[in-house]
């Protein structure tokens, strides 16, 4: 059983991974709606349908994306080689998305950024599903996979941090017109690309069983769809997932058209992602020994603070307030992020248990599936709703556009963590039980061998 803690450089450089594609994932959500309406001036509708037809996509590329690398048998490995396959394109579609051609039409416009959003999904899906399938060949130890995950999330934060910080103020910097946006997405492309070649470096992966004769992949649909724990870890993280997609595509709209203070949107965004680093060390030190779940549900409490701030947040306000509930949902944030993650690690064992077989691709495409899916499909419709009570971009807007945004950025947030923390309580994989899955594994394993 590989229980021995990973070496500190190989956390480092393989949390880079979730970096890249956090950093291409923030951009697209955090970013880029307010391009496509306030540059692009995209109708809202369409804004949000762009990132749904791309992210839909992947209900396609991840699922086979998965199944394809758990069956895949190169010399160079099952996962690795697609680290080193999907990165340039990855990072060539990311620079085209704000490459800002001028097209004219709601039609043309659509079906650009639509066709290049897909080539995003795409080529991050052939780096994004094996890079995450090779978390359970790292280790088998419980703990040490949610120590993994805290880097991960570290990393994937910074990634964040990079965007809100410095995306949106280096396009000023350069001038605010089309270039600049083209410019600036071509800088962060860059940035996407570089650490690939390390990750595939310092990683491994377990010798692969042999190929069993080929199963349908609505077979395997239908197996995992039998798994009730990892149906229940979907549902509570699909709707965390739009708990922060949602708000995340609005922030720029809510301080520049609800609070009329869009620099707040830099010193919240960095005052959330310092408080999620921050808190990192302390959950992990608090996970040990807890079931995962049990975490979650505790951090969730903590991250609704922030919605709860902004529903009610007027801009007369005191600034101070705003970085305080900042903070502090950001220390929430930090477990509901990272364990969900972990938790599929620990499910690809279970599964193993039941099946005999290694199916961690699937699982991780039906989940990045779920990640992507669930997110977008919130952000369509949040801003179709706003298309229809009448969003115009750079003017002043009315009330009832004002509280909508609001509504959308705080209120249905709340509403989804409170739903995603009821169903946290029905998910009964805990450390007890997994400790008996790898147990029962290895005899198994250990058999095999003798044989």
């Amino acid at each position: 059983m590989q229980d021995a803690r990973l070496p500190l450089h190989l956390k480092l450089i393989y949390g880079l991974g979730d970096h890249s594609i956090n950093v291409a994932l923030v951009a697209l959500t955090m970013v880029f709606p307010f391009y496509l309406t306030d540059v692009v001036e995209m109708r809202p509708l369409l804004a949000g349908a762009v990132p749904l037809v791309g992210r839909c996509v992947d209900a396609i590329t991840d699922v086979y994306m998965g199944r394809l690398s758990d069956r895949t048998r190169w010399k160079a490995g099952r996962r690795r080689p697609f680290l080193l396959i999907g990165a340039l394109p990855f990072a060539l579609s990311f620079a085209a998305i704000w490459s800002a051609p001028g097209i004219e039409g709601d039609v043309g416009q659509f079906v650009f950024y639509a066709g290049v959003y897909v080539l995003i999904s795409i080529s991050m899906t052939v780096c994004a599903i094996p890079y995450y399938s090779l978390m359970p060949d790292l280790t088998d130890s419980y703990e040490e996979r949610t120590a993994i995950m805290t880097f991960r999330s570290a990393l994937s934060l910074i990634g964040t941090l990079l965007i809100a910080s410095l995306f949106h103020p280096l396009v000023d910097t350069l001038g605010g017109d089309a270039p600049a946006w083209a410019v600036t997405g071509g800088i962060f492309a860059l940035w996407i690309v570089w650490p690939w070649v390390p990750i595939w470096w310092v990683t491994w992966e377990r010798p692969p069983k042999e190929i069993a004769d080929p199963v349908p992949l609505r077979e395997y649909v239908r197996v995992i769809a039998g798994n009730r724990n990892f149906g229940r870890l979907l549902a509570f993280f699909s709707l965390g997932r739009i708990a922060i997609d949602l708000p995340l595509a609005l922030f720029l709209h809510y301080f520049t058209y609800v609070i009329g203070k869009p620099a707040y949107f830099n010193d919240m965004m960095f005052t959330f992602i310092i408080g999620t680093v921050c808190a990192m060390p302390v959950w992990l030190r608090v996970s040990r020994g807890r079931d995962k779940a049990q975490v979650y549900r505790f951090s969730c409490i903590g991250w609704m603070t922030t919605f709860v701030g902004l529903l009610a947040f007027q801009p007369e306000w005191p600034y101070e307030g705003m970085i305080i509930v900042s903070f502090l949902s950001g220390c929430g944030y930090a477990a509901a992020d990272m364990m969900p993650w972990s938790m599929v690690a620990d499910i690809a064992d279970e599964d193993e248990l039941a099946s005999g077989e290694r199916r961690e691709g699937v699982f991780m495409g039906i989940f990045t599936f779920v990640r992507k899916i669930s997110g977008a499909t919130g952000v369509f419709l949040g801003m179709g709703l706003l298309d229809l009570v009448g969003f115009t971009p750079n003017a002043e807007n009315g009330d009832v556009v004002r509280y909508t945004i609001r509504a959308l950025t705080a209120g249905i947030p709340i509403l989804c963590i409170l739903a995603s923390l009821r169903i946290a309580f029905t998910y009964t994989l805990g450390q007890a039980q997994h400790t008996e899955i790898l147990e029962t594994l290895e005899a198994q394993r250990g058999e095999r061998v003798a044989d």
